[in-house]
């Protein structure tokens, strides 16, 4: 929604401080005034943004022991881990047993070689007749580091199965098959320190808001130590990532068993 009346440097066209490529979709952070273009470009500058992303692979990425990290040393890597589990049986929560993996490999791009670090771990596997192994992935993942296509170059070179309709690290063959709904790569979270609640005059007026404005419905949240104010955004996932996985399983279970017959 628009800025308040009266506030202050407000850019009348609103500025993305970061990109998405081209292809993928969900989250994209936009400013409405100058101090907050400011601020969020500094936050992406420091690596205090924390984005994760959801995608379908093609085919069962490898888990090696040696890059396979606790939930608690992911978090330690200043990504967006929950270090808590919920049981919906009994309705308690619990410390996370989650496991999660580590690509530590640097990726090349127009000033050089940089080093690009990307955690992630797999959600579900669902059964594909035009997939690698005939299996299809869906992984979550969080950059730590934010280089060109490096979730896609990752996932494609470094553990072999590339993102679902990625025309440009596909490789081509039968991963052609996989192309025609897009690029499966959405980004569905993201989590920032807000770039006015946290000066001295907005952190002043952010204690004093009604509850119903202060929560802003749950976006809004105090970090651990109570001293920043912080933006948890998330949307749902495009409809397209569950309407193609439950597609590819029910043609895998349908034709499947006629081959098999």
């Amino acid at each position: 929604k628009p800025p308040k009346r009266g506030t202050l440097a407000i850019i009348r066209r609103p500025i993305s401080v970061h990109r998405l490529d081209k292809p993928t979709s969900g989250l994209l952070l936009v400013a409405k005034t100058k101090p907050a273009m400011v601020d969020l470009s500094k936050q992406f500058v420091e690596r205090r943004i924390q984005k994760t992303y959801t995608a379908i692979l093609n085919g069962i990425p490898d888990e090696p022991v040696e890059t396979s990290i606790t939930a608690m040393e992911a978090y330690n890597m200043n990504v967006d881990i929950d270090l808590t589990e919920e049981d919906d049986n009994t309705n308690t929560t619990s410390q996370s047993n989650t496991n999660w993996q580590v690509i530590d490999s640097p990726l090349e791009g127009k000033s050089g070689v940089k080093s690009a670090v990307t955690v992630w771990r797999p959600l579900k596997y669902v059964k594909s007749l035009k997939a690698k192994d005939n299996i299809l992935t869906l992984v979550e993942m969080k950059p730590k580091t934010g280089r060109y296509h490096q979730l896609r170059r990752h996932m494609a070179w470094i553990r072999d199965c590339p993102i679902v309709g990625d025309k440009e690290y596909d490789g081509g063959g039968n991963a052609m098959e996989l192309r025609g709904r897009g690029l499966f790569l959405c980004s569905n979270m993201v989590k920032l320190d807000h770039p006015y609640y946290n000066t001295e005059i907005g952190r002043n007026e952010w204690d004093n808001l009604p509850d119903d404005e202060k929560w802003a419905g749950g976006m809004i949240k105090l970090s651990e130590d109570c001293k920043r104010v912080e933006v948890h955004a998330s949307i749902e996932l495009p409809a397209k990532f569950d309407s193609f996985l439950n597609n590819e399983a029910e043609r895998e279970n349908k034709l499947g068993e006629t081959m098999m017959d």
